[in-house]
């Protein structure tokens, strides 16, 4: 792997806080372990580079996982506009900034992926619930309902949001030095919550703008894990900041009685 850091943050109070680490091998845990490959998914996409089906499908599967997806479509003034939420399939590699049409370029990551890989882009939702559990718009389990014990995985800023906070937009003003933006990764198992990490996307005016690697094995053994972002920037509708993140390279095992 050839992801690596740009700056490490500051830890911030949390539940648990993972800060940005460089990839080496004393990245990789010591017994076996399995990487999610989404190219043996055989995705479509479209010539835009994101997935075709972002629009018109539900819920992802790349086995033996299955990602949240939802996709409708809003009415105003009798104008539908498409809208989705969850995960999306991506090989963009255009990261520059769209701040006239977001909504046709909302599927880059901030670092550039000039090898075409693929990518998630997640999209969680606006308003955060208190409760953890509840903000599930983004989430892995497994297609089988089994459980797992994810070890790691690499994220990152997607374009949308880190021009959004670092130049404003026409629905938000830019971030000050004291604004954040911070991923959570919650652990479920039977609907209870078995872990909850905390992993800066920007905070004290620094922006990732590399893939950050994020340890996941607090979370233990679980049926489920749910993504979700959350900011100091918000109104009464939610953040002002579009929800959206970048995942990679999720890895993982299976309890050891699951592969006994």
């Amino acid at each position: 792997m050839n992801k690596i850091k740009s700056f490490a943050l500051a830890a911030i109070s949390a539940v648990a806080v993972m800060g940005f680490s460089s990839c080496n091998t004393s990245d990789s845990p010591s017994e076996p372990v399995f990487v999610v490959d989404l190219n043996s998914a055989d995705i479509p996409f479209n010539v835009n580079n994101y997935w075709s089906d972002c629009y018109t499908a539900a819920d992802l599967t790349v086995t033996p996982f299955v990602f949240s997806h939802r996709s409708w479509a809003d009415e105003w003034d009798g104008v539908s506009y498409p809208a989705w939420n969850g995960f999306c399939p991506s090989r963009v590699n255009d990261n520059r900034e769209f701040a006239s049409d977001w909504t046709e370029h909302q599927w880059a990551c901030i670092p550039q992926n000039p090898n075409n890989g693929l990518y998630l882009v997640g999209n969680s939702e606006s308003v955060v619930s208190e409760n953890p559990v509840d903000n599930n718009k983004c989430s892995i389990r497994m297609s089988s309902n089994g459980l797992f014990n994810p070890k790691f995985a690499y994220v990152t800023n997607s374009s949308y949001t880190y021009y959004c906070a670092k130049n404003g937009s026409a629905f938000n003003e830019a971030f000050t030095y004291e604004d954040n933006f911070v991923l959570h990764v919650v652990g479920v198992r039977m609907g209870t919550m078995t872990g909850h990490l905390q992993y800066p996307l920007i905070y004290n005016g620094q922006y990732l703008d590399q893939w950050g690697f994020i340890t996941l094995e607090q979370l233990g053994t679980v049926d489920e894990i749910l993504f979700y972002v959350d900011s100091t920037k918000k109104n009464s509708y939610g953040l002002t900041v579009p929800a959206y993140f970048c995942l990679t390279d999720f890895v993982y095992n299976l309890p050891q009685a699951a592969n006994s």
